[in-house]
């Protein structure tokens, strides 16, 4: 039979974790006041995966636990992180892709020729 052992984690551990937090919650407050164009989610998305990895280590006791559960946290953080960002990049370069669809593959092509030729002789 295994025996689960649990890890107490400090009082002061606790009190650092929470400062860290409070400090980033006014990091967030103080970042959410200025524009940095379209760092600003990036940005944002940095601090609440820093917090939040924060409050799974320590307050769910994550980093004591088996690594295992670690790595399947860890890894559903970086799919995430990937799907927002390829979203991104898509809706970021959707305006580029409309441009190049509206403009003429080839200007000069005799399609284009303002001057009526007959084609049958009529």
């Amino acid at each position: 039979m295994s025996e689960h052992k649990h890890h107490i984690i400090s009082l002061s551990t606790y009190i650092i974790v929470f400062s860290l937090l409070l400090v980033m919650t006014v990091v967030t407050v103080f970042s959410s006041q200025y524009d940095f164009g379209s760092f600003n989610i990036i940005l944002a998305l940095l601090i609440a995966s820093f917090k939040s990895s924060l409050v799974l280590l320590f307050f769910m006791h994550l980093y004591y636990d088996n690594k295992v559960n670690l790595a399947l946290i860890l890894g559903s953080v970086v799919f995430l992180a990937l799907f927002i960002g390829l979203t991104m990049i898509d809706v970021t370069r959707r305006q580029d892709f409309y441009d190049i669809e509206g403009e003429l593959v080839n200007p000069d092509a005799p399609i284009y020729n303002k001057e009526t030729t007959p084609s049958n002789g009529h």
